[in-house]
């Protein structure tokens, strides 16, 4: 398993002269000059990484008022051993770092919230992209077929995420197996008309802003969950995973869904639930193999609430 020490030597042993800016859950990323950077992957294959740079490609052709990444290379490292990205380093400041700086300010809070808001809405004008669809997700082969519709996937990739781990979620989670089998009936029951691509991580870190207006000009880091769905999904998540545990982490979820309520109307209410328990379901072990992490303890605390349990009843 690679980690920063052996990421950076991996770019010095590939010519790079490289600068550590960020850890994130599928790898490490380092300035290496010329505005580009360097991605060294976690878990990612060659052909993985090659598709999404193909993907980020047909995106920046939808023209949106923000940035999104390019990929200009995908090299293979140490006899093929690891897989490096060379991408192009997009302008502004990440919100979080932002938002970080005066942490009591509610105007700024409201701009912050206003920003991820915007971002989730212009990225549902892209439409769909059909090669989304071979992305994997968390390190899972594509589940889409021609005769896919967006629900069966879902609830087939949340399965297959939940079975991975099913002992640590049956000791924290009271009546697993009931709500799993429910919550995959209720999206097999969906029928939404049209999908779009979905980045399925809008979240303040990753996107980027003008550290002045808070202008949204740069989104980063597609590929955690980024897929063909509905796009109600990733209003969802971002109200979510906006602030996950902070003191202040109840208001801005509830500020946001009323945002997105507003928008979309009663069908965004209605199927808020079901998608925040699938997201729970699906990603409760994205970040640790033994539940010994905020994230897991944060999606168990979702899966006991009593709007899931509402909703599996």
């Amino acid at each position: 398993m690679v980690d920063r020490q052996s990421a950076s030597e991996i770019l010095y042993l590939s010519g790079f002269n490289p600068t550590f800016v960020a850890a994130g859950m599928e790898g490490f990323v380092f300035d290496i000059g010329d505005a580009l950077l360097a991605k060294v992957w976690r878990t990612k294959r060659y052909g993985e990484v090659e598709q999404l740079g193909f993907f980020y490609d047909q995106l920046r052709e939808k023209h949106l008022p923000f940035a999104t990444p390019k990929i200009h290379n995908v090299l293979r490292a140490q006899s093929g051993d690891f897989v490096v990205s060379i991408e192009e380093r997009l302008p502004g400041t990440a919100l979080k770092a932002i938002l970080e700086r005066d942490p009591e300010n509610n105007m700024l809070l409201k701009k912050g919230i206003d920003t991820v808001f915007s971002v989730v809405n212009n990225l549902q004008t892209v439409g769909d992209i059909p090669i989304v669809k071979r992305l994997s997700l968390l390190g899972e082969p594509s589940l889409w077929t021609p005769r896919s519709t967006w629900g069966a996937v879902l609830g087939d990739f949340m399965t297959l995420r939940v079975s991975q781990h099913e002992m640590l979620l049956n000791r924290a989670v009271a009546n697993l197996e009931h709500k799993v089998s429910r919550v995959v009936t209720l999206l097999k029951e969906l029928s939404i008309a049209h999908l779009g691509v979905i980045h399925g991580d809008i979240c303040p870190e990753n996107v980027l802003v003008d550290e002045f207006t808070l202008t949204p000009i740069g989104l980063l880091d597609f590929g955690f969950l980024t897929t063909s769905a509905d796009p109600l999904f990733d209003a969802v998540i971002s109200s979510l995973i906006f602030d996950m545990y902070s003191p202040r982490s109840q208001h801005t979820k509830e500020s946001l869904r009323k945002r997105y309520t507003q928008l979309h109307g009663q069908a965004f209410d209605s199927i808020y639930p079901l998608y925040k328990a699938a997201y729970a379901l699906a990603t409760s072990n994205a970040y640790s193999e033994d539940g010994e992490d905020g994230h897991f303890r944060w999606c168990v605390a979702i899966l006991n609430d009593e709007e899931t349990n509402a909703l599996v009843s």
